[in-house]
């Protein structure tokens, strides 16, 4: 009798264990991806011109509909060089400088999170060069700006988080 029952004990244990097991190997269950990685690129975006860089993360842009968008960069900060009554912080130029390089007169496309737009009437997004690069990443990954969470848009929270123990790793820019 008492062997019967270690051996059922047993055996449940090895069935948790499997069913685990097959769920992690299969990407499943409680070790599902949540889909916010950015390898698998944006979901529903808009496409838009960036006529002008304000700063590291704050862009004008234009479509078809709309002129003078303002588009603020979402999941993160960069040093201020433009903030009325604040002095132009360390990096900031660099962070503002390398969005004008890589954003000025391109075409981006935009993903919103659950809250589109910020109490400025600015579109809060992730801004996106191509299907795989997202400029917001790239923006902490060099260590230009820190992962910053704006509730609710949190859906690349944790991607930014990594770039940002990266580039603290790395002691690149604002880290160094």
């Amino acid at each position: 009798m008492k062997s019967t029952k270690a051996l059922t004990g047993i055996i449940a244990i090895v069935i948790v264990i499997g069913v685990l097991l097959f769920q992690f190997i299969n990407n499943s269950g409680p070790f599902q991806n949540s889909g916010s990685d950015t390898t698998s690129g944006p979901s529903k975006t808009e496409k838009v011109h960036v006529d002008r860089v304000v700063d590291g993360d704050t862009l004008v842009g234009s479509n078809d509909k709309e002129q003078n968008i303002k588009i603020r960069l979402i999941g993160i900060d960069t040093p201020e060089t433009v903030k009325p009554n604040t002095p132009v912080q360390p990096y900031g130029k660099e962070a503002s400088d390398y969005s004008k390089k890589h954003l000025t007169n391109k075409d981006v496309y935009l993903e919103y999170d659950k809250e589109p737009e910020d109490q400025y009437g600015r579109k809060l997004a992730y801004v996106w060069i191509d299907k795989e690069t997202m400029f917001n990443e790239e923006l902490v990954k060099k260590g230009l700006a820190r992962e910053k969470y704006f509730a609710p848009n949190g859906k690349y929270r944790h991607v930014f988080e990594k770039a940002e123990r990266q580039a603290k790793q790395d002691k690149l820019n604002i880290w160094s």
